[in-house]
This record gives structure tokens, C-alpha cells and sequence, in this order.
């Protein structure tokens, strides 16, 4: 029975690799990879280092003892808006790119259409007040960073479908362009790139009626609809979660915010920790903060801690191993977007079930250990930068037991990754068998 899932799961990989707009799809995430990577390494520096309430900070009191501390919180916080703040439109480009290319088609002037036509998406059209005074910014900036790479790949994709269908003939490469082949190229690719910049501007402009955001804000407006109020009960905690992880897995990253620290019940809780001096009978035991945020994000989403271990521990892929061991400090401190495009985990049918299922598993053994009193729930806000495996054990005033679940949920979490690394590593010599 095992066997045969097993050689259904490498049947539909490999099935999936060879369609070309899942591929275009995985290359653009690939591509991405050391912008992402960077973009990381930044976002640990400035949350974790040089912000007063980031974890290392507390830790070591930087910003008493460091020379220049506010000024390096300034420059970190510029690399991160800068390098992160745009990742969605070099998405837009490189979707685009592969598509074109994969037909045959100018795959520079498609990446090029892309990523203005996503720029026309995210145009903040209340830039000018009805006084006609300017006011706020040109473009809708929350949309350009990582939180518009859904929408970035779907206009990268369906540009890319435009230079498909509608350039009038394949592209030629020169190693050395002149004017006249430059020119030659616009004219055989007029069509594909108006249709494209008419649509998405006015699909913009049409949606900046309904929806302030754009047609990004639009999305995440529907995608937090599920995510009001779970209440205490195990399945509406466990399928809200799953459908976070579920938004990430396509790209939606961080619709939610689960740092529940601010919640009614977690504040709650904390007042009874407080007046009472133990976190032992606090009022709401079982929420998505004490369940999920605390325990089933280790790593980050789908608890990719579990996954950096078993990559390092059994895999053979050598672009797996590359992916991890650059991408381990920022995972150990929750930063997990290398993982997801560098391997990649988002449009992986392989590594997708893994994901899913560890922080399933982590949340009930949690759920658990709660109900059956093992442990006090977590009551005291923790920083998000703090290392996922820590966060039980401070957030209830330092237990042993909380930071036991949440060893005992990493190491369950890595046997459930582990078969579909294994598995990986089959895809990678069928490759280069084929190869």
C-alpha cells in the first residue's frame, strides 16, 4: 500500500514537471531564490538585532552597548523595504520570461510587460484627492513585497500567455543587438504587449472603485474572511490553520497574522498569569495563539524547522542540501521564504502533504497535552523573532514541559517530512536518469 502511494506521488511529479506553466512556475520561484535569501538574512537583522523589541536585542541589551545602533536600525529597515518591498514585480518579470521563452517568444519583452502591467495593477489611484492635490503614494507598496507574489505570477503567467498566442513570430536571439533587430522586435511583438498593458490597467483602474487595495487587497479582504474567530474548538483551529498554510503554499503569504499577543483571550489570559502568578488555570487554554502560533509554526509555516532537519539529516539532493544550509539561520528565527521558493515548497505536490500535515500533527499533540493538564498554556507575549522551539517554553514563564511538546512536535513533525524527502530524492536521480 505504501509502495503504491509512493509511486503515485513520483508519477505525479514528474507529470507535473513537464507541464509548462508549472514549470515556468517553479523556475520563477527558483530564480527568486537568493533575492529571498537576502531579503531574509536583512529581515533577521533588523527584527531580530536591530529592533529594540526584537528577540536578540532583549537578549543582549544591543542598543545599550552597540555604537550606531539607531542608525543601523535605519539602514536595515531601508535594505529590508527595498530588497523585499519589490520582490512580487521581479516574480511578475520572471513568470513571464519562462512562459515566452518555453514558446519561443521575445522572453525579455514579456518579462518587461509583466512587471509594468503589475505595477499598473497596484497604481494607488487616490493618489490624487478630488481637489486634484497630490496625497499619499503613487503605488499601493504593501502589494510589491511578498505578500502580492500570488497575484505577480498571475499576471506573469497570463502575460506570458499573450506573448504566446499573439506576437506575430518567434524571437531570434543576437549576441550582439543593433537597432534594427531591436526595432524588428517591438514590431513583432506590438500586439501581445498593448493587450497586456490594457487589460491589467484597466482591470486596476476598475477595481480601484471596490476596493482601495487593488485587486491584491481585494484578495486578502476574502482570504481573512474564514479567519474571524475560531473560538476553542480543535477542528476550527486546526482547519483554520491549515488554510493559512494552505494560502502559503500558493503564494499568499501572510494573509493572517498569528501572533496572537493582542487577542481578547490572550489578554485575558495574561491577566489571570498576572494577578495569579502562574499560567496554571488561565481561562482560554485552547485558542489558535496557544495551539497553532505557539506550538505549530516552528520554523515558521508548516513547520519548515522539522524540514530543514530532515533535509540535512537524510537528503541526497544536492540543490535541496545547497537550499537548507544557506536558508538555516533565518528559519531557526521563523524567516522561512527561502525554504518555500528555494526548494520549492509553494506549487510542490511532493512537499505540500508534509506541510500540511506536521503542524496538523503538532497542534493535536498540543491540543493534548493541554486538555489533559501536562502543561499550563502559553499566557506571556513572546517576540516574533524568537526561535520557534522556545516560544511554549517562555511564553508560559518557562515551563520544561511546554518546551518538551514542542521538541516532541519538531521530532513528529520530521518523521512526517522525512518520507517525502526521501521520496525527493527519487525525483532528483529520475531527473538525471532522463537527463
Amino acid at each position: 500500500m505504501i509502495r503504491q502511494v509512493q509511486k503515485t506521488l513520483l508519477k505525479f511529479e514528474r507529470v507535473v514537471e513537464r507541464q509548462r506553466y508549472w514549470r515556468a512556475l517553479r523556475d520563477t520561484l527558483t530564480l527568486l531564490f537568493p533575492f529571498v535569501l537576502i531579503g531574509a538574512y536583512v529581515s533577521f537583522l533588523n527584527q531580530a538585532i536591530f529592533q529594540r523589541n526584537g528577540f536578540l536585542n532583549h537578549i543582549y541589551g544591543i542598543s545599550r552597548w552597540f555604537p550606531g545602533f539607531k542608525r543601523l536600525t535605519t539602514y536595515t529597515t531601508m535594505l529590508n523595504l527595498s530588497i523585499n518591498g519589490i520582490i512580487a514585480v521581479i516574480a511578475a518579470f520572471a513568470a513571464a520570461n519562462f512562459v515566452a521563452r518555453s514558446a519561443h517568444r521575445d522572453n525579455l519583452l514579456a518579462g518587461l510587460t509583466a512587471a509594468i502591467s503589475f505595477m499598473m495593477l497596484n497604481i494607488n489611484y487616490n493618489f490624487f484627492s478630488a481637489h486634484g492635490q497630490a496625497s499619499g503614494s503613487r503605488f499601493l507598496e504593501n502589494n510589491l513585497g511578498t505578500q502580492g507574489i500570488f497575484l505577480a505570477l498571475l499576471v506573469g503567467l497570463l502575460t506570458g500567455w499573450f506573448f504566446s498566442h499573439l506576437a506575430r513570430r518567434a524571437h531570434s536571439h543576437q549576441e550582439l543587438e543593433t537597432q534594427t533587430h531591436l526595432l524588428a522586435r517591438a514590431r513583432n511583438n506590438w500586439v501581445p504587449m498593448v493587450v497586456a498593458l490594457l487589460v491589467f490597467s484597466l482591470l486596476g483602474y476598475g477595481l480601484s472603485f471596490v476596493s482601495k487595495g487593488g485587486l491584491n487587497g481585494l484578495f486578502y479582504a476574502v482570504f481573512t474572511l474564514p479567519f474571524s474567530n475560531p473560538g476553542a474548538a480543535l477542528l476550527a483551529i486546526v482547519g483554520v490553520a491549515s488554510l493559512s498554510n494552505l494560502y502559503w503554499l500558493i503564494g499568499i503569504m501572510g494573509p493572517v497574522d498569528f501572533s496572537g499577543n493582542s487577542a481578547t483571550s490572550t489578554v485575558q489570559n495574561l491577566e489571570y498569569a498576572l494577578q495569579h502568578g502562574s499560567a496554571w488555570g488561565a481561562p482560554n487554554p485552547v485558542t489558535l495563539h496557544t495551539l497553532f502560533d505557539a506550538f505549530a509554526n516552528v520554523g515558521g509555516p508548516g513547520m519548515t524547522l522539522a524540514l530543514l532537519i530532515a533535509i540535512l539529516w537524510r537528503s541526497r539532493n544536492h540543490n535541496y542540501r545547497l537550499v537548507a544550509k544557506t536558508s538555516a539561520l533565518p528559519v531557526l528565527f521563523n524567516f522561512n521564504q527561502p525554504l518555500l521558493v528555494g526548494l520549492p515548497i509553494a506549487y510542490s505536490p511532493l512537499l505540500a502533504i508534509p506541510f500540511l500535515l506536521a503542524p496538523l500533527a503538532s497542534m493535536v499533540i498540543t491540543w493534548c497535552a493541554l486538555k489533559l493538564q501536562w502543561m499550563p498554556p502559553v499566557v506571556y507575549p513572546v517576540s516574533k523573532t524568537m526561535p520557534g522551539f522556545l516560544t511554549g517554553w517562555l511564553g508560559t514563564g518557562g515551563d520544561w514541559r511546554a518546551l518538551l511538546v514542542s521538541l516532541i512536535n519538531i521530532a513528529v513533525a520530521t518523521a512526517i517530512y522525512l518520507p517525502f524527502v526521501l521520496l525527493a530524492n527519487q525525483v532528483d536521480e529520475g531527473a538525471q536518469t532522463d537527463a
